[in-house]
């Protein structure tokens, strides 16, 4: 499958919570991956690009005063999306880290968030890894 790979900039947090007390909206929920591709790592396997996975709730909605458990913060990211039924999650991961190799963008080499939404019982993915600051 060929992914599209967009630059993105958040202007505001996508907030979560991982609270069951509080409103959030479960039709999206967000998981944190470790990268466990160094730079120097010129044929991974493809299993390494999501490692050690967490759930981090649901979205909260954007008038919530509630306190946020996690957030996929403001700033520019490599994103890419799919289906979660059709695409492979880490083919869309190693094709996301290829793009940026090309482009000789660094990205966060730590985190990966994968953003899962729901709509009208039809699920997507969405990949974000944060450009590094130069």
């Amino acid at each position: 499958m060929a992914f599209s790979i967009k630059i993105l900039t958040l202007y505001k947090d996508l907030n979560f919570s991982t609270d069951s007390n509080i409103e959030t909206d479960k039709n999206e929920r967000l998981e944190i991956y470790k990268n466990g591709v160094s730079k120097h790592n010129m044929s991974p396997a493809l299993d390494e690009y999501l490692k050690d996975g967490i759930q981090c709730g649901f979205a909260l909605p954007k008038d919530s005063t509630a306190k946020a458990d996690y957030a996929i913060k403001a700033g520019k990211y490599f994103f890419v999306q799919g289906d979660l039924k059709k695409d492979n999650i880490n083919e869309a991961a190693e094709a996301l880290w290829l793009e940026s190799i090309w482009q000789e963008q660094t990205l966060d080499m730590d985190t990966v968030y994968v953003r899962y939404i729901n709509e009208d019982n039809h699920e997507a993915f969405q990949i974000f890894r944060k450009v590094a600051a130069n």
